[in-house]
């Protein structure tokens, strides 16, 4: 399914009450809605790699972690997180956390996300960014894509949340 606001075209690839998986030019978009699990982890694994592979170039994975206060993932989710980090495959560029939440415990939030992206990764070193200009900056640059730009990765990520 394919949503489109005035500036994106964004497709929906899977979509459940718990996240969005979404593309939007050469970066896939695991946008979650809630709690992070092993479903959406796998699901979005496993969709990345056959789209990717289409890509002229290669592509890059953009998780976006919701505002609103979620827990920490569960010890099944960290190891598919885990999983999905060290089998990254050829087409994949680059790989990413947004967390647009503020504050001290967004902070942790990130530093923490860092470190578990890290350990066990044999692709490209993981991100963590704090704003979509931040993300926007990275993707443009590993997709060597000027067309990335801050406004509209964020109207990217609200079309997929939305969609």
């Amino acid at each position: 399914m394919v949503t489109s606001s005035s500036s994106v075209k964004v497709e929906l690839l899977e979509r459940t009450d718990a996240y969005v998986v979404a593309t939007w030019r050469r970066l896939m978009l695991l946008v979650w809605r809630g709690q992070a699990s092993v479903v959406g982890v796998e699901r979005s694994r496993a969709l990345f790699r056959p789209w990717a592979e289409r890509q002229p170039g290669g592509a890059a994975f953009l998780i976006v972690v919701p505002r609103q206060r979620t827990g920490p993932p569960d010890e099944e989710t960290r190891a598919a997180m885990q999983r999905a980090a060290s089998a990254p495959g050829g087409s994949l560029k680059g790989m990413a956390t947004l967390v647009e939440a503020e504050g001290f415990i967004a902070a942790s939030v990130r530093a923490i996300m860092m470190r578990l992206q890290a350990r066990g990764t044999q692709g490209p070193a993981p991100n963590v960014f704090r704003t979509p200009a931040e993300a926007a900056a990275w993707a443009a640059a590993v997709l060597q894509d000027r067309e990335v730009t801050p406004e509209e990765l964020a109207e990217a990520i609200r079309a997929a949340r939305e969609g």
